[in-house]
């Protein structure tokens, strides 16, 4: 079988190698099989899996031959597959007679290959790195636990714990100096580790995992040091915690990263929960201070972080062994909030209430036997003893009853579940008695009687003389409405009946056997019956409205079912007669007329009357306004099948179709209204109340909150109401008008265009409007739903990209004329004539001053008001062009004819937007290539934000771009500065001239040079630098670049002054050494080059002396005077300034040589020796 394995191990590892890139799959396949069978390990595949590591180690650090662009691709996959390897290999125990020999030494090739791959993280691959971190945190309490239990003292073993010790501490060094997330993510896990390990086991009660803890370490240990350990255990805590950034350390602010760490400390609480306090604390305090910053964290950050940890507090509060901080924990999950914990709360409150309902359910069927119906073996139920008192022996023969506890009452859900008393205590008897058979089953018929069991439903209501129930206190009142409503039915119908009595019946004759006139005869006295019958109903609705208004003992008035189910027929009645009238009116060629001033009066007072008393209640009387809509809305149909009268504008006032929209809209606006204090209510109640310890009280409102939310009633009216006019949402846009009313507007506004298509348009055209709110929730919300209709609905983009043009155009304008007032103020400052003038000359030069400070102020703050405002118009319209880059032309267009102060604006608001493009620049290509004349420091910031990022190598397809329109527009070397890391060498010599050709001796040029620079010589993960700083020296001393004159000059003294970020030059003497030694064996020498010696002796005085003195004798041996005269002159200069070090080569220079530089420059005459 091991045969077998060995081959079919041989192979997969043969076929995955011969691969390229090597297979993974089947390299994670063999290590399957190398886990099943572990002697391959130690016999072969520990080797061949540490060399593979090893090899590509070798290779990142620079010590291979292999090609730099096949470092990654082949190298990677085998190097994890052999940390894989090496992981299970050292993490499982081996056979036991390799424990001492074979084991020790796999384990320090292990962390020696180890150390070399932490040693240079930044040019080792990111998973190799993560891999090499997670195989030392599995192997550390693996190695702790192998020398404290082999009780051995081998130097092997000692070598062994001391080396991995040493491992461990450059993992925490590792942690001080990365700013990589996903690294920090695995030493999160490495402190976690530690910080466990290292600490006592947690008491009794606490966590049951059995894991290594500090207790197994023997506190004479021959080379543990226990107390080391305790310090290892305490740092690791702190480090944990301090590994979440704040406000002054934003390095690591990554969603994934933070909750990652905020698990790993939760589940440090959960292995040791004596910590909890300590790290329970630091957390909340951290989380609290993250949130105080607007700047810290983005909205969507904080949600999924704050969901985090009120999730895995959640988790830590419900396990057993952590009840002992429980109280804390609870504190802290009420402070926090969160729907997770209330919806907790609310099941546990459920499942308390139905647990003590099933037990006073299973208590009230004891049935009350008599002792001689009960055997020997019986459960009868017996009191507890009272405090003091022994309990009596049981009678001979028999068995003590087990004990079982009174049938309880219910008890108040929001508290604690207190201890069931004694019968005998609860009752009030004499405890004295209650040890007699007899009493007990007098005490037991008594309590039965006390209970009454509803066999139907269930439930247990408890008497009087038992704990309150609150539940008791809400069905009595539901009862008496009920029984109210009742009374109150009948009452009316009788006094309807009453009044009603007075019409005789109305007999209707056969359609055929009556004549025109009586047809109409019969029509007018059906309408003049409906008249007095809503005459008469007017004062049954009166009388309701009053019921309505008052207020008996803050219980509502009892509804009416009998006076609504009229109103529909009134209302019924109404609208035939609106038919039958204009449908004469319209036979006969005249105007309908129902006003106040004629025989409809009362039908139309009725009706207004019916309208009002269902706008005084919308919520209680939703359902009886939409049967009246509806009946009103079958009347405009009868009447006009085909809709042909528009519904927006009815052809008459008191048409059908009017009455419906008139009634429409007044119930639309009082439901909105009730949403709207409902709303305003929920807002002023919702923070949570105090008692007078300062523990939190949940508001009594937070239930009713969770059942119906503001927006419900208005959402359901635009679902159910047969027709709506797109223009009632003006109603629900006035509650984005003020913030405390905004999420409601919000609410409905981003649900009802969903459910109702026709008034899609209007409403995105109200979230449109008010994109530009500035109200940053507000805002915030339109533009959320908007961008999510963008996505789905292409054809809206035209109307979105409208608006938000026109939001960003009407921003830009009011910027504009804001920095206009601002310069007329700040000149107003200057032309100021004080009342007192200054005297003397230093008075003059501090008002002066005073003036200065003053403008200077108020541009500052007049400023950030004005980009402040441009940013709230200019939003939606950025959010979109994240979307759709080619609205970006609008930005340019508008750019272009601003003032200085607003374009400023303008390239300060665009970094998050270009910034977001820098992974995918190729969107914003076709936009940059085509910006108009005129906008080119909006189009070099653009190129700017794309290239910020020093850490990375530009795309090349933006590196590309931007040189194609250098080319074609011949554009200067602002647009080039910050893409050098990503030219090729031959591009970088051919736009040398135009980077040299900016520099003017000011100080804007000279930064973006050097960026160039830096950008030129700076190596990147796999991927050495364009040029070497000695290339670049000597390339600086092309004919192309010299032709600039003193520019050339200038740049070599920038090259020259570059520092690094500790202030240190940032280029060695011997860059210099290198590029002269190369110039001065040219054939044609520049007079740059000297020019170049003499900078490089002014900045290195001393160290240069060697260097410039072996570049005077190579052109002395190279008879430079007899080449150009510009050259010699600058030969002369240099080597004057030499003097007296450079008398020495005045031996190699012939007489009349020296005599013809004597003549050029007097001061250089030197004797011949």
């Amino acid at each position: 079988m091991n045969r077998n394995a060995g081959a079919q191990a041989e192979q997969l590892y043969s076929e995955a190698v011969q691969e390229t890139p090597p297979n993974r799959n089947k390299l994670d396949r063999l290590v399957d099989l190398l886990c099943d069978h572990p002697q391959l390990i130690y016999d072969t595949f520990f080797a061949k899996a540490h060399k593979a590591a090893e090899i590509a180690v070798d290779i990142w650090h620079g010590t291979g031959d292999i090609k730099v662009n096949d470092r990654i691709l082949i190298l990677t996959v085998p190097a994890l597959w052999g940390w894989t390897v090496m992981e299970e290999t050292l993490c499982h125990a081996p056979p036991p007679e390799l424990l001492e020999t074979r084991y020790p030494q796999l384990a320090q090739q292990f962390l020696k290959l180890a150390e070399l791959t932490l040693a240079h993280p930044n040019t080792t691959p990111g998973p190799v790195v993560r891999r090499t971190i997670q195989a030392l945190t599995r192997f550390w309490p693996e190695i702790i636990n192998a020398c404290v239990s082999l009780k051995t003292q081998s130097p092997a073993w000692r070598q062994l714990y001391e080396a991995t010790l040493r491992r461990a501490d450059s993992l925490i060094q590792l942690s001080e100096q990365s700013n990589d997330p996903a690294l920090q993510m695995h030493l999160a896990k490495f402190f976690e580790t530690e910080a466990s390990i290292f600490t006592a086991a947690p008491q009794p009660g606490g966590s049951p995992r059995s894991r290594l803890n500090l207790d197994r370490v023997p506190s004479q240990h021959a080379y543990i040091s226990k107390t080391a350990l305790v310090t290892r255990g305490e740092r690791a805590r702190q480090q944990l915690v301090q590994l979440l950034p704040s406000s002054d350390n934003m390095r690591l602010c990554s969603t994934s990263f933070i909750t990652a760490t905020i698990n790993s400390i939760v589940y440090l609480m959960n292995l040791r929960p004596q910590f909890c306090e300590q790290l329970l604390e630091r957390l909340i305090n951290w989380y609290d201070a993250i949130n105080s910053s607007e700047q810290t964290m983005t909205r969507l950050q904080s949600v999924v972080i704050g969901k985090t940890l009120r999730i895995a507090l959640l988790q830590l509060y419900t396990r057993n062994h952590m009840s002992a901080y429980s109280e804390i924990l609870k504190h802290k999950l009420d402070a926090l909030g969160g729907p997770e914990w209330a919806r907790w709360q609310e099941f546990q409150k459920r499942e308390r209430e139905r647990r003590l309902r099933h037990e006073a359910w299973e208590r009230s069927l004891v049935p009350p036997k008599k002792a001689s119906e009960e055997g020997p073996q019986s459960a009868r139920w017996v009191p507890a003893p009272g405090d003091g008192q022994e309990k009596s022996a049981p009678e001979d023969g028999q068995v003590e009853p087990a004990y079982q506890p009174a049938p309880g009452a219910d008890v108040d859900v929001n508290t604690d579940l207190p201890p069931l008393k004694p019968l005998a205590e609860v009752l009030g008897v004499n405890s004295s008695r209650s040890n007699s058979e007899d009493n007990q089953i007098e005490l037991l018929e008594e309590r039965t009687k006390r209970v009454k069991l509803d066999k139907e439903q269930e439930e247990v209501v408890v008497s009087d003389m038992e704990i309150e129930v609150p539940e008791k206190e809400l069905e009595i009142p539901d009862k008496e409405l009920q029984q109210a409503a009742v009374e109150n039915d009948s009452q009316i119908e009788t006094e309807m009946q009453d009044a009603l009595g007075s019409e005789p019946p109305f007999e209707m004759l056969a359609m055929d056997a009556m004549s025109p006139d009586t047809r109409q005869n019969h029509l007018m006295e059906a309408i003049r019956r409906v008249i007095r019958g809503s005459e008469r109903m007017r004062k049954f609705i009166e009388h309701k409205r009053v019921l309505h208004s008052i207020d008996t003992a803050g219980k509502p008035a009892p509804r009416s079912r009998t006076l609504e189910e009229n109103m529909v027929q009134q209302v019924q009645l109404v609208a035939n007669c609106y038919l039958v009238l204009f449908e004469a009116c319209r036979a006969r060629h005249l105007p309908g007329n129902m006003g106040a001033s004629t025989e409809w009066s009362s039908m139309h007072a009725c009706v207004e009357d019916i309208l009002q008393y269902v706008v005084d209640a919308p919520q209680e009387l939703y359902e009886l306004a939409m049967a009246l809509l509806y009946e009103l809305w079958m009347s405009v149909v009868t009447s006009d099948p085909e809709l042909k009268c528009t519904p927006d504008k009815p052809d008459s006032e008191f048409s059908v179709l009017a009455l419906y929209l008139r009634w429409c809209e007044h119930i639309f606006d009082a439901i909105v209204k009730h949403s709207v204090r409902l709303a305003t209510q929920q807002a002023d109640t919702t923070p949570a109340a105090q008692t007078a310890d300062g523990s939190a009280v949940v508001p009594e409102l937070k239930e009713e909150k969770s059942q119906t939310e503001p927006s419900e009633l208005i959402l359901a009216f635009i679902r159910d109401a047969p027709y709506i006019l797109p223009a009632l949402l003006a109603k629900v846009a006035e509650c984005l008008k003020s913030p405390s009313t905004a999420p409601l507007g919000l609410a409905v506004l981003e649900t009802a265009i969903e459910i109702r298509p026709p008034i899609f348009i209007t409403g995105l055209d109200i979230l449109l409007e008010y994109a530009a709110s500035p109200d940053r929730a507000t805002r915030s919300g339109c533009i959320q739903v908007i961008l999510k209709h963008c996505s789905s609905r292409s054809s809206l983009l035209p109307r979105m990209s409208l608006a938000a043009k026109s939001h960003f155009v009407r921003g830009v304008r009011l910027a504009e004329k804001q920095s206009v007032e601002l310069e007329k103020q700040v000149a107003s400052i200057f032309n100021r004539v004080d009342k007192v003038l200054p005297v003397g000359e230093l008075a003059v030069t501090e008002a002066v001053e005073a003036r200065k400070r003053e403008a200077l102020a108020l541009r500052k703050q007049k400023k950030q008001a004005i980009e402040a405002g441009l940013a709230v118009y200019a939003e939606l319209f950025l959010k979109l062009c994240a979307k759709h880059m080619e609205l970006l032309v609008v930005m340019f267009v508008a750019y272009k004819g601003l003032s200085a102060t607003v374009q400023v604006i303008i390239r300060r608001i665009i970094t998050p937007l270009i910034k977001s493009m820098a992974d995918t620049p190729a969107v914003i290509i076709p936009v940059l290539k085509q910006f108009p004349v005129g906008t080119e420091t909006l189009a070099q910031r653009i190129v700017f934000l794309l290239c910020v990022n020093t850490a990375r190598v530009p795309a090349r397809e933006l590196v590309q771009a931007v040189l194609n329109m250098c080319d074609a527009r011949r554009l200067d070397g602002n647009f080039l500065a910050y893409l050098g890391n990503g030219m090729e060498r031959a591009e970088v010599h051919k736009r040398l001239p135009t980077i040299v050709a900016m520099l003017n001796g000011s100080a804007g040029p000279q930064m973006l040079v050097s960026e160039f620079f830096t950008r030129v010589t700076t190596s990147y993960l796999n991927q050495p630098s364009v040029l070497t700083p000695t290339e670049l020296l000597v390339a600086l001393h092309e004919p192309a670049v010299v032709n600039t004159e003193k520019k050339a000059e200038e740049a070599v003294r920038v090259f020259g002054a570059m520092t690094n970020t500790d202030g240190t030059l940032k280029f060695p003497p011997r860059v210099f050494d290198e590029a002269l030694a190369q110039l001065a064996g040219r054939a044609f020498v520049p007079v740059l080059m000297l020019k170049t010696a003499f900078i490089y002796r002014e900045q290195h005085h001393g160290v240069a002396d060697v260097a410039v003195k072996n570049l005077l004798q190579t052109l002395i041996e190279r008879k430079v005077w007899e080449m150009r005269s510009s050259l010699l002159n600058a030969f002369i200069s240099l080597f004057r300034t030499m003097l007296p070090d450079a008398l020495p080569l005045v031996k190699s220079i012939p007489p009349n040589i020296l005599q013809m530089m004597a003549k050029i420059d007097a001061r250089f005459g030197v004797p011949a020796s």
